[in-house]
């Protein structure tokens, strides 16, 4: 298997896992957050929405600089929260379709102006720009879910609410 392969595997796994606790989420909670400096459920879930959205901008360009990022339309509904993330993913993965390793070797930078946060090869910033970033935000959402009583669906093996070996 070559680095390609592998790295859109973990993408579309860790990707199909964000979905199902997408689709847990409700239009109730919204506007629910756990703490005073903590994101709202829509803050947080539209955040989450975006990650997806830079796959194709990291794949096709060599540096993201925030002083020239536009954020996308807010999302203010769980249908169209599960929707947008799908659709995310899918031009997230049709990208992968236009490199080869040798590009996911090359460097990448993401900055803010003159500040550069960070430069590594692309297959490294897909893991930790995306894939991680995306799996710390679900943990956070999976709390959101449980603080309010709704069902946290599995990670990977179980949840208290969904065990996959019954």
């Amino acid at each position: 298997m070559i680095l390609k392969d592998i790295i859109l595997q973990e993408f579309k796994d860790e990707m199909d896992t964000t979905i199902r606790v997408f689709e847990a989420v409700t239009d109730n909670i919204f506007d629910f957050t756990p703490h005073e400096k903590s994101k709202t459920v829509a803050e947080l879930a539209n955040h989450m929405t975006e990650i997806p959205s830079w796959v194709a901008g990291i794949l096709g360009g060599s540096e993201l600089d925030w002083m020239q990022y536009t954020p996308p339309v807010k999302i203010t509904n769980a249908k169209d929260l599960v929707a947008t993330y799908k659709n995310n993913v899918s031009i997230a993965i049709k990208a992968f379709s236009t490199i080869s390793n040798e590009d996911l070797n090359a460097q990448w930078t993401m900055k803010k102006g003159d500040f550069t946060f960070f430069t590594l090869p692309k297959y490294a910033v897909l893991r930790k720009l995306i894939i991680n970033h995306t799996i710390h935000h679900r943990a956070q959402m999976g709390l959101y879910l449980r603080l309010n009583n709704l069902s946290v669906p599995a990670s990977y093996v179980s949840s208290a609410d969904e065990n996959l070996f019954a």
